[in-house]
């Protein structure tokens, strides 16, 4: 039973991790796109970041933990939280390799990707345990 619930979970992380990827691309081709246009490194982050979490609340609620018959108002509230403690991560950790290696345009990719690497963990244990806890 355990080892049942542990393959479960699993496949739930290499289906977040698939999400994730998308998420990604969708956060560093806004990012990209914004930063292009002029705008500030910190606001780049937090548009990007914004709109990739809509795309990833989505697919994880009814694809990867299958959560789409619970109450989605309960459900966004704990994913702000658990995102609202991931993305501080997130921009912590861009925001310090930004600092250390200077704002270019590889360096402030490299900054967001680091940003996202380390927020992976905090947001799939969160959305696990929590979010979409049957």
């Amino acid at each position: 039973m355990a080892l049942s619930k542990f393959n479960r979970n699993i496949k739930k992380f290499i289906c977040f991790c698939f999400v994730g990827g998308a998420s990604a691309l969708i956060d560093l081709s806004f990012f990209n796109l914004f930063f292009w246009l002029g705008i500030t490194f910190i606001l780049c982050r937090i548009f990007a970041i914004g709109i990739s979490m809509i795309f990833n609340f989505t697919i994880n609620r009814n694809i990867t933990f299958s959560a789409k018959g619970r109450a989605i108002h309960y459900q966004i509230v704990k994913y702000l939280i658990v995102y609202a403690v991931s993305i501080g991560v997130n921009l912590l950790t861009s925001l310090i390799v930004i600092m250390i290696l200077g704002e270019n345009t590889l360096n402030a990719n490299i900054a967001a990707v680091s940003g996202i690497l380390v927020g992976i963990p905090i947001s799939f244990f969160g959305s696990l345990l929590w979010t979409f806890k049957k």
